[in-house]
């Protein structure tokens, strides 16, 4: 379990107060080796639904080195409405770890005509373009499927958005 100078730690990393390295050089533990304890520290955070207390456990996801150990945890987090980092979970997960599981996730996204999202204040081309650049990121047969399914959406956003991505495939 987090000390109350881990959570001091998160918090200045955080903020910008302090670097990566130093981060890890003061952390209580060595997170890029002990993925157990990330695990439960997100865990415990996602139990609480504590949007705060999820925000700072995912810094250690981020931190830990290896996004890939993660991933089922960040894909219950894209549904998970009591946070508001699902962009950044997203990008992360479209950058460093696309995964074919990951598709499930993104079609319970898509389904929700993304209500759980408007804290983001933005259109749903917006959102959905975060979403269409993982499932081209991920580039299997099945991604590219709901890809084309939902370029027959009958939101705008999200057909238009899933369109032009299926365009860049084929380019």
């Amino acid at each position: 379990i987090m000390t109350d100078k881990d959570k001091q730690l998160l918090s200045e990393f955080d903020y910008g107060i302090i670097t990566a390295d130093v981060f890890l050089k003061n952390f209580s533990v060595d997170i890029k080796s002990d993925s157990d304890f990330v695990r439960k520290e997100i865990t415990n955070a996602i139990e609480t639904g504590a949007p705060d207390e999820i925000q700072m456990t995912l810094a250690l996801i981020w931190l830990s080195g290896d996004i890939s150990k993660y991933v089922d945890i960040l894909n219950q987090l894209l549904i998970n409405p009591n946070h508001r980092c699902h962009q950044q979970i997203a990008k992360n997960l479209q950058d460093y770890a696309p995964s074919s599981t990951t598709i499930p996730f993104v079609r319970k996204v898509l389904e929700s005509n993304f209500e759980y999202l408007e804290y983001t204040c933005s259109g749903s081309d917006a959102i959905a373009k975060w979403f269409s650049w993982l499932l081209y990121s991920i580039g299997t047969a099945e991604a590219i499927d709901l890809m084309k399914e939902y370029s027959n959406s009958n939101d705008e956003g999200i057909r238009n958005e899933m369109l032009y991505r299926l365009k860049r495939i084929h380019a």
